[in-house]
């Protein structure tokens, strides 16, 4: 029984590196695409184009990377939870389930606010 309860700690373990590894990706491809995009905007502003709108739907689409990628490092968390054995292991992680969680928050605002100035613009 106890190498079962072992065997499918592993396999749980493996899977949350799994998942942060996908959530690390989601940030690279979505630090990827910012930079170029904004790198193709400041171009267009040394030509003289209006880019503002453009500006923001880059920040708009960043930050629903970096939201993609705290839930899945959330959920990795979570599963790292299930096999931690030590108190210590279970405060950190809560910690850092918080951390995210506020991050997460507080950038959901914030996309929502800048929304709600591109629907007021128009």
């Amino acid at each position: 029984m106890t190498e079962y309860l072992h065997a499918a700690g592993e396999a749980v373990e493996w899977l949350a590196i799994g998942i942060d590894v996908f959530g690390v990706g989601l940030l690279l491809i979505g630090a990827f695409k910012f930079a170029s995009n904004a790198v193709r905007i400041e171009l267009d502003k040394v030509r003289g184009l209006a880019c503002a709108r453009r500006i923001r739907a880059n920040r708009m689409e960043l930050g629903g990377y970096i939201l993609a990628a705290l839930e899945f490092m959330i959920v990795s968390d979570i599963l790292h939870s299930v096999v931690s054995r030590k108190l210590e292991d279970l405060y950190f992680l809560g910690v850092l389930v918080v951390i995210r969680t506020a991050i997460s928050y507080f950038l959901g605002r914030e996309l929502k606010e800048i929304e709600q100035e591109d629907a007021a613009a128009d």
